[in-house]
């Protein structure tokens, strides 16, 4: 079986555990048999709003306006095909596999534009995209909630200008108001 790391890094002929600094996971590398699932993993940044729907379907959600555009339009990576081992283990995220050993590269293929990549998959029918304007209002309140929650358990109101808390504070306007009402009023 074919397994799928991408990555904004090019040239790799060995794929090398790391720590994510956005996740709290081991050190590990991390593949999937999916292709369009790779191509979320082909940028560095902490906003993977894939998922998968009751049949298993893979899709991506967007969580304000225009961010499927924000973060892969345009940006160029690398596609590396590896084959699956022995000591490899299935986790909790569908189709992903990971490893604490280096990962030889069987081959790397360059995307140019990971947005046109991920189009394509669309077309396929391998992923579907959900732009925010077809985002239901109970996702919408899901969305401004989690974030709420995910800006009170990293610290960001004390941290404003980390890169993460200003994009939280941007792009999550309403999470970050809710977040500093509920930390003035016990």
């Amino acid at each position: 079986m074919t397994l799928y790391h991408c990555s904004p890094t090019t040239g790799l002929r060995t794929l090398e555990p790391r720590v994510t600094p956005y996740f709290e996971k081991p050190c590990q590398l991390c593949l999937t048999e999916l292709l369009p699932m790779a191509l979320f993993y082909g940028i560095r940044h902490f906003e993977y709003t894939y998922g998968y729907t009751r049949a298993g379907e893979l899709y991506y959600l967007e969580q304000f306006p225009g961010m499927l555009a924000e973060l892969y339009g345009g940006k160029s990576a690398s596609l590396y095909l590896c084959g699956e081992r022995e000591d490899m283990q299935a986790t909790t995220i569908p189709h992903e596999r990971v490893t604490t050993r280096p990962v030889p590269v069987r081959e790397e293929i360059l995307i140019p534009d990971l947005l046109a990549a991920l189009r394509e998959q669309e077309r396929q029918g391998t992923v579907r995209l959900i732009p925010w304007e077809q985002v239901d209002e109970a996702n919408r309140r899901w969305i401004v909630d989690a974030e709420r929650r995910e800006i009170l358990d990293r610290g960001l109101l004390d941290r404003p200008e980390d890169p993460m808390a200003r994009c939280f504070r941007e792009k999550y306007p309403e999470s970050w108001a809710l977040a500093r009402e509920e930390r003035r009023c016990p």
